[in-house]
């Protein structure tokens, strides 16, 4: 598949397979703390995500190209990799003199970036791993991996993960939240056409299915609020919802003037769009 650059010409985006193959290559050499090759744990955490999808997948091979090799986001970009895939391993990236936790917080913000982060952890948290080292730091880091794991599985009103700093300060006592939303849903006949409308809004999705139901795709929003795309049914059929988002004038595709806009999904819906 070819997308644009925005010169005119077209990168062919990056396959599964070309994503495993600059992971092997950027970790050439490069060995876990157990002395393992470092390439052996990158390849485990793609493996994990295979149920989410190929975008998955993709962030968790290179999960730690940005944070261990030289390549750098604009290197991934230019190579063809999805931006969605991009934004998921800079989500799980450390950033200079960030701590673990903080960068946990940034990861569990992100669709993506949170089930890759949960498969690192899973992967990391293998008692077969954690044998290879001394006892003392395989202690330490078991209580680690289970703190960031219970956060990025709860979210917000979990505890925060090790090492993260105070969220903000709090509310002054009497003062109560305003009322705000946690799930939007929409139902659809056109789930992938409604997907990537959204998408071109710069909402992240990521391919889900809790237990039996239906396949859906799914998106956090600022503030931790949920879109999910499901197909409609014969009990929830397509509805005419007003929705309303603020995205970054930037990320959308094409771009947007900064300011509001009124927008209309393919479903028919009325979208009242703020760009900043």
């Amino acid at each position: 598949m070819a997308r644009p650059t925005g010169q005119g010409a077209y990168t062919v985006e990056m396959t599964l397979d070309q994503a495993s193959r600059l992971a092997w290559s950027a970790h050439a050499g490069q060995v876990d703390r157990a002395g393992r090759p470092y390439s052996e744990h990158v390849f485990a955490v793609r493996d994990l995500l295979a149920p989410h999808g190929l975008h998955a997948q993709m962030a968790g091979v290179l999960h730690d190209v940005l944070e261990d090799t030289p390549i750098t986001a604009d290197d991934l970009r230019g190579r063809g990799c999805p931006e969605a895939v991009v934004r998921a391993v800079e989500s799980v990236s450390r950033r200079p003199g960030e701590s673990y936790g903080d960068m946990v917080r940034r990861a569990a913000a992100d669709p993506l970036g949170r089930l890759v982060k949960l498969a690192d952890n899973r992967h990391n948290s293998d008692e077969g791993r954690l044998a290879a080292l001394p006892a003392e730091q395989a202690q330490r880091l078991r209580a680690k991996y289970a703190r960031a794991r219970e956060f990025l599985e709860g979210g917000p009103s979990a505890a925060p993960p090790p090492g993260a700093g105070a969220p903000g300060p709090a509310r002054p006592a009497g003062m109560v939240a305003t009322p705000r939303a946690t799930l939007v849903v929409i139902y659809t006949g056109r789930t992938e056409e409604c997907r990537a409308f959204y998408a071109a809004l710069g909402l992240g999705f990521v391919r889900e299915q809790h237990g039996g139901g239906a396949p859906h795709h799914a998106a956090v929003l600022a503030e931790g609020v949920v879109f999910e795309i499901y197909p409609a049914t014969a009990e929830r059929s397509t509805g005419a919802v007003r929705l309303g988002f603020t995205v970054d004038a930037r990320l959308a595709m094409p771009p947007l003037e900064p300011g509001r806009h009124t927008l209309t999904d393919p479903d028919g819906r009325v979208v009242d769009v703020v760009a900043v």
